[in-house]
């Protein structure tokens, strides 16, 4: 269940006398499915997408996205694109009140806005990058990467008061900032191994507290870290391969032996990616090329065997949209669970983003971004002629992150840009859950925050996570500024 963190009754109770002394009018916020974009980064336009608009080189504006190019948000707002092609990390400093065409504000991984080479164009360091691909922020602002073709993961302290923001501080998967070998030199061929302190080819990172997990794909492993804070650290738990760190093997048979076809199972990955924490523990691995995405209850304190699947009509199953393109997904590549459980699923090669509210009983999904509303449909940018492009296309997205107003963020990979869709799904901060934003919602969240079995009594159909706005599984200290902010800002 959601960890509601003790807060200092005061606290709550000011926020709620300093909402009502201001007289705090805010008008109401229909909730509905609008899967139309009003925002993108990258492009200069909603129709536009060609990479590196408009001269084919990198600007403070411009996106020229592959691979699995990714899109996270800070608790305050703040926006990190992996911008693969040009090997860098670009940010802007606010999702919600960003405007199309705004320029970005910061850049990790080059000297500036105007160069795109592979490690800054020199040897390998604490400062540049090789197709990065994951991203997220953790509890402390810091900032993690997955420096997929370096073969490692990267931190960055804190970047607004770091003194050397653009200097990583930790590497997971290398011993040192100048190493880069895949395994650490043990290679990456079929008949190569892992360890428990190396990574090939890792495609997300997640970070709750001090859980890091990172999805070591080119291994077709899970791995997950605790308190990780020297270099090199090693995994204490191992998805995918029968608890075996030494095992890469994809679709491991329990043997760790080179079968090519072996059948999928509970058990097994075949380049996972995408990773999603849900409120209740949970934890959700987008296994890419099994195309479906896998269940697991409580990872740390259990076994390491699936619990659910969708996508698949059994754990067996592995074929591409099995049961028709309603029902299946094709190379699911990343996942996002929102403060209130509903899990999101890039689901890359049908073009279109999902999004299952009960996905521990999910066999259909409930909402769907980039096909005008269809669950049937496939084509790229909803069928317009390639390479054309609009407002509610989708061309092989591989991202999707939600800001703490509920705003949808969707790295359009294929279309080189991000989409921002404004509160898609439902009013954040909806405490009473009438569908709105209001002054209702202030003395609904206090109680929330302070007495949670007396809030799930006043509103029986509402659940505690919808004051959870920065996604992080908890109610604390930490989304009572956000609630506030939510509702001055809408």
């Amino acid at each position: 269940m959601i960890h509601i963190v003790g807060l200092p009754r005061f606290h709550a109770l000011g926020l709620l006398l300093t909402l009502t002394v201001i007289g705090l009018c805010v008008p109401m916020i229909a909730a509905g499915a609008d899967t139309t974009a009003d925002a993108v980064f990258g492009q200069p336009t909603l129709n536009d997408n060609n990479p590196n608009q408009p001269a084919g080189l990198p600007t403070v504006e411009n996106l020229s996205l592959s691979n699995a190019a990714h899109v996270a948000v800070a608790p305050d707002g703040r926006v990190y694109v992996s911008d693969v092609d040009n090997h860098r990390v670009i940010s802007w400093p606010d999702s919600h009140a960003f405007v199309s065409g705004a320029p970005a504000n910061m850049v990790f991984g080059q000297p500036d806005f105007v160069s795109n080479a592979p490690n800054a164009g020199g040897a390998v360091s604490a400062a540049g990058f090789f197709l990065p691909q994951g991203l997220c922020i953790d509890d402390g602002g810091n900032l993690w990467v997955a420096d997929a073709f370096n073969s490692r993961v990267l931190r960055f302290n804190n970047p607004a008061s770091d003194g050397t923001p653009y200097v990583a501080d930790l590497v997971i998967g290398q011993p040192d900032f100048a190493s880069s070998d895949p395994n650490l030199g043990m290679g990456f061929s079929e008949v190569d191994v892992a360890s428990a302190d190396s990574l090939c080819f890792p495609g997300r990172v997640l970070v709750r507290g001090t859980d890091v997990w990172i999805a070591d794909s080119g291994n077709s492993r899970v791995l997950h870290y605790t308190n990780p804070t020297d270099n090199k650290p090693l995994a204490d738990r191992v998805l995918g391969q029968f608890g075996d760190f030494s095992c890469r093997v994809k679709n491991n048979d329990g043997t760790c032996s080179e079968k090519f076809g072996v059948a999928a199972t509970a058990d097994n990955l075949f380049n996972p990616i995408g990773l999603g924490l849900a409120p209740d523990g949970a934890l959700y691995v987008a296994d890419w090329m099994n195309h479906r995405v896998l269940r697991f209850v409580d990872p740390l304190a259990t076994d390491t065997t699936a619990d659910g699947v969708i996508g698949q009509p059994d754990f067996s199953d592995s074929a591409p949209d099995a049961g028709g393109v309603a029902q299946g997904l094709e190379l699911p590549i990343d996942l996002f669970v929102d403060g209130v459980g509903s899990l999101f699923v890039a689901d890359s090669g049908n073009h279109r983003v999902l999004v299952f509210h009960s996905p521990d009983a999910a066999t259909s999904a409930d909402e769907v971004f980039g096909q005008l509303g269809s669950f049937s449909s496939d084509a790229p940018n909803h069928g317009l002629s390639l390479p054309f492009t609009d407002a509610d296309g989708l061309w092989g997205p591989t991202g999707v992150a939600v800001d703490a107003h509920c705003n949808v963020l969707v790295a359009d990979t294929n279309n080189s840009r991000v989409l921002r869709f404004d509160s898609p799904i439902r009013a954040c901060a909806d405490m009473n859950c009438d569908e709105a934003l209001e002054f209702d919602d202030i003395s609904a969240f206090v109680l929330a925050v302070l007495d949670r079995d007396g809030y799930q009594s006043l509103y029986p159909g509402c659940f505690v996570g919808g004051g959870d706005l920065n996604h992080d599984g908890r109610l604390d200290g930490r989304d009572v500024a956000l609630f506030n902010a939510v509702l001055l800002d809408d």
